[in-house]
């Protein structure tokens, strides 16, 4: 399989450790490329937690992470698609389950507290993959 280089943009502050900022973007990159195998850009949202916004509120959900990805077109149209990638454990990235929105929405639809979903001059990293299952080699922009 040809190499691939993906946009890695973080939301959250990136993790210190290394190991943990490895395994966020590989889980990060199994979640987005199920859902569209032509993603080009990811944006993580958040590290691996337990609850979600439903319904006006914060609900008990099984351990995942929250990423957007966009592909070409998505990224012309300044547009994502957000994910769930549903977890082993709240500290096992392992994941068992991923889950599209099945929602287009332009990047600076704003979330619950005002914010832009996918604002502009976040911290970037941009990462090689070889395949599926290639946690990637990167660089930070």
């Amino acid at each position: 399989m040809a190499s691939k280089a993906i946009t890695y943009m973080w939301k959250i502050k990136r993790p210190n450790n290394d190991l943990l900022a490895r395994e966020t973007i590989a889980a990060a990159y199994q979640i987005a490329t199920e859902g569209n195998p032509n993603v080009t850009t990811i944006l993580i949202r958040s590290r691996i937690h337990g609850t979600t916004w439903l319904h006006g509120k914060w609900v008990k959900d099984y351990p995942h992470l929250t990423i957007c990805s966009k592909d070409s077109s998505q990224e012309a149209q300044k547009s994502h698609e957000a994910s769930h990638g549903y977890t082993k454990s709240l500290t096992d990235p392992t994941l068992v389950k991923v889950s599209p929105s099945g929602f287009v929405k332009l990047d600076n639809t704003l979330d619950r507290d005002g914010d832009e979903i996918w604002p502009e001059g976040l911290p970037s990293e941009v990462i090689m993959h070889r395949g599926p299952d290639d946690g990637g080699e990167g660089t930070n922009k």
